[in-house]
């Protein structure tokens, strides 16, 4: 509308239709009536100042533009994603962090510029990347990031549909909680995983079971963990190992490096020898093997064994500055503390 009052409205009416935003005051001289009654500048009462460019109608103007997303580009962001995997089992998360960040970050504008039938695969794709750079983060010890990656993997799951994979990132993230001093949080989250996780594949079960049994170990729950464990083993011996889930990493030696973690945190004497079939698999990941050598300093700690422990300890240490795993390093300095008879918190 335009600023010339109908027949009979006075001024006053009028400038109660301009402030109440009824009306837009378009006038020059009726917006510089409001500048000096109110003592404000154009800009803050909302009068953009003449735009002899036109690159505000230009930007008011400016289209969507949407990615065209088929099969054949999720399988290349999927191809992106499992290389990461590869490289960061070999080398560690230092090595290639930054990748596996802008992966991620490459991913979530895509998801964000796309619509159709493709994008259920997408967010899929999306909560696997992000829940992998959340894993790294929490290997460098950066509990907050890794949380808010997994929060991002958690959305991106959601919007897929895909129960696997929604159950695969809720748990990770339970075991985020575990870094974060949160067990309790941590054995609520497993449990919350596992209740979406009937119709999966058996491996995907087997390894909520054996996740759902570190959370309990770590809060103490012996006979549950152990049953956790039991039904893990259960599970994987009655699975296809080729399901087609290439976030999951699980065999009879991952399970059995998975078990000796847990006896570990038990202090359970029987973590040594338990380890020792586990060893079998010690090459397939450097994050795996380094955690698996802290498990084993522990397991002799607890079992009184200073020596083997301290030399365990070193050794995985080095291991640990190697691949830039900080989250082992202050597990390790802690057996090394204890080794010497230090109070650690």
């Amino acid at each position: 509308m335009g600023d010339t009052p109908p027949e009979g409205a006075s001024l006053k009416r009028m400038f109660s239709y301009w402030e109440s935003g009824a009306r837009a005051v378009t006038v020059p001289a009726y917006q510089r009536a409001f500048v000096e009654i109110y003592g404000a500048p154009p800009e803050a009462l909302g009068f953009a100042p003449p735009d002899a460019t036109g690159r505000v109608a230009e930007l008011r103007e400016k289209p969507l533009d949407l990615i065209d997303v088929d099969d054949s580009l999720v399988d290349i962001f999927e191809a992106q994603t499992q290389h990461l995997r590869l490289i960061d089992r070999r080398l560690g998360s230092a090595a290639q962090a930054a990748q596996a960040q802008t992966h991620v970050a490459q991913l979530e504008s895509v998801l964000r510029h796309s619509a159709g039938p493709h994008r259920p695969r997408l967010a899929s794709a999306l909560a696997e990347a992000a829940a992998l750079a959340g894993w790294q983060a929490l290997d460098r010890a950066e509990v907050p990031s890794a949380w808010e990656y997994h929060e991002t993997a958690k959305a991106a799951a959601l919007e897929s549909c895909d129960e696997a994979v929604l159950a695969h990132v809720v748990a990770q993230q339970g075991l985020v909680l575990l870094d974060a001093q949160e067990p309790k949080l941590a054995v609520s989250a497993l449990d919350a995983a596992r209740s979406r996780a009937s119709h999966t594949p058996r491996l995907m079960r087997s390894w909520l079971a054996a996740a759902s049994a570190e959370a309990l170990a770590s809060n103490g729950e012996d006979s549950p963990a152990r049953h956790q464990l039991e039904e893990a083993q259960s599970l994987l011996e009655s699975a296809d190992l080729e399901e087609g889930l290439p976030f999951l990493m699980l065999s009879p030696e991952h399970l059995a490096r998975w078990r000796a973690h847990c006896l570990a945190k038990l202090g359970d004497l029987e973590a040594v020898d338990a380890i020792a079939t586990a060893l079998a698999a010690e090459g397939d990941s450097v994050r795996a093997a380094t955690s698996m050598r802290a498990d084993l300093a522990t397991a002799h700690l607890n079992a009184g064994d200073l020596s083997a422990a301290t030399d365990e300890a070193r050794s995985a240490l080095r291991m640990a500055d190697r691949y830039g795993s900080r989250r082992q390093r202050k597990r390790l300095l802690a057996v090394l503390a204890r080794c010497k008879g230090e109070q650690v918190e």
